[in-house]
C-alpha cells in the first residue's frame, strides 16, 4: 500500500497550457459540486412563505372562527342541508335528528321528561362468509381526574 502512495505522489501532473480554460473550468466545478444551486434557495423562499401564511390562517382561525365558516360557505356552496319539505336547515338542526328532539319523536314522547343516561355507539360489519354482525359498545364518558400524590 506504502509503495502505491509513493507512486502516486511521485507522478507528475499535467498542466493546463490556457489560463482562461483553467479558470472556467475551475469554476464551473465549484458551482456544481460546492455551492448550492439557486433553485433550492427559491423553493425555500416559496416554502416558509406558504408556512407563513398558514400560520397566519391558523391563528386567525383561532382568534376569530367566523373566518373559517365564512371560507367554507365560499368554497363550498352547495353543502347546504334540505329536509323532507325541502326547506334549508342548518347543521345544528340536522344532529339534533340523531337525539331525542328529533321532531318525528316529538309527538310520540316529550324530550323533556327523560334525562340522558349512557351513550351507545353500534358498528356494522359485513363479511361475505358470515353475513352482517352488529356489535354495540358502551361509549366511555369522560371520567373527571383524580387527584395523583406526589412523592419525593
Amino acid at each position: 500500500m506504502k509503495d502505491l502512495e509513493n507512486k502516486l505522489n511521485s507522478m507528475k501532473i499535467p498542466g493546463i497550457e490556457d489560463d482562461p480554460f483553467e479558470d472556467k473550468l475551475r469554476n464551473k466545478l465549484l458551482n456544481k459540486y460546492y455551492k448550492q444551486p439557486n433553485n433550492y434557495r427559491i423553493k425555500f423562499r416559496y416554502a416558509a412563505a406558504f408556512v407563513c401564511l398558514l400560520l397566519i390562517f391558523g391563528c386567525s382561525t383561532i382568534l376569530n372562527p367566523d373566518i373559517a365558516v365564512k371560507l367554507n360557505k365560499f368554497a363550498f356552496p352547495g353543502r347546504i342541508f334540505i329536509d323532507e319539505n325541502g326547506e334549508e336547515i342548518s347543521l345544528k338542526e340536522k344532529l339534533t335528528y340523531t337525539s331525542i328532539y328529533n321532531p318525528k319523536l316529538v309527538e310520540k314522547i316529550d324530550p323533556e321528561e327523560y334525562e340522558e343516561d349512557k351513550a351507545y355507539i353500534i358498528r356494522k360489519y359485513t363479511s361475505p362468509k358470515e353475513g352482517i354482525i352488529m356489535i354495540v359498545s358502551e361509549f366511555n364518558q369522560r371520567s373527571e381526574k383524580k387527584e395523583r400524590e406526589i412523592s419525593f
